[in-house]
């Protein structure tokens, strides 16, 4: 009698606990992955947006820092006015020391303007509204006071303007680095008789980008901010022909005949 071989069903162990937990975390961290994609995909188009808005907004703001102590200097101060011993103008020019200390001082107070703001530190205004708000250290006020933090809801991942403002805010922090150049000009317009009306400005133009969490195009605000004007005038010759244009201006009659008088009187001696 031949023996049989009996096959039986292969039975399999159960998973061990340790193997379903890694298994488990496994998934659960290509889940949150595959979250964040999303999310970062459906949030990148409104954060770039307000970024853009907010490095326009920057620029202008480190405009007004820069250029608000020129406003304590007048038009004797930039410029330099030389006089002939008859008390007229004989030579203006720059005075190179107000000058270097205008833009020295500007771009100073641009690179502590970014670094307030890349602090967090709240905006100080001239001229409030309102009386100051004293915040808390709750992050909702946090988001109110600091300048470079912004709030994007998490229904903006959808797309869909209805949706757009539901769900909880994510706090993005801006991080913004700029630079400022200024330049000293004059504009000079015809006043009278050999006369020159001259207005003082400070050309400025600013330059800022945000680099965190995108890099965005650099933004530039350029603006012009007047400082003072003054006449600066020259000697009255005795004759004046208007350029062509008009009558000529002749010394008066009067005084000719004056002159003639004189003139007889001292032949006749």
């Amino acid at each position: 009698m031949s023996s049989r071989k009996r096959f039986g069903k292969k039975r399999f162990a159960a998973p061990s606990g340790k193997s379903i937990f890694v298994i488990s975390l496994f998934i659960f961290v290509i889940c949150i992955i595959i979250s964040m994609q999303i999310i970062s995909r459906g949030l990148t188009p409104a954060i770039i947006e307000i970024s853009e808005t907010k490095t326009e907004e920057f620029a202008t703001r480190a405009i007004n820092m820069a250029v608000r102590f020129a406003e304590g200097y007048d038009f004797s101060d930039v410029l330099n006015i030389t006089y002939d011993n008859e008390g007229h103008v004989a030579t203006y020019n720059w005075n190179q020391n107000v000058v270097s200390e205008i833009n020295r001082v500007a771009t100073d107070r641009v690179e502590e303007f970014f670094l307030h703001m890349n602090r967090g530190d709240p905006i100080s205004y001239d001229y409030s509204l309102h009386e100051p708000y004293n915040y808390s250290d709750g992050a909702e006020d946090r988001a109110a006071q600091d300048p470079t933090l912004i709030e994007v809801p998490l229904g903006e991942i959808t797309g869909n303007a209805v949706l757009a403002n539901l769900g909880p805010k994510i706090p993005i922090n801006l991080e913004l680095v700029g630079a400022v150049r200024t330049n000293i000009k004059r504009e000079t317009e015809p006043l009278g008789i050999n006369g020159s009306w001259v207005s003082l400005y400070v050309n400025v133009e600013a330059d800022v980008q945000i680099i965190i969490p995108y890099i965005t195009d650099v933004t530039t605000v350029q603006t012009e901010i007047y400082i003072d004007s003054g006449a600066i005038m020259g000697d009255v010759p005795d004759f004046y022909g208007g350029g062509g244009d008009g009558p000529s201006i002749a010394v008066p009659k009067d005084d000719i005949k004056n002159e003639e008088g004189v003139q007889e009187d001292l032949s006749d001696e």
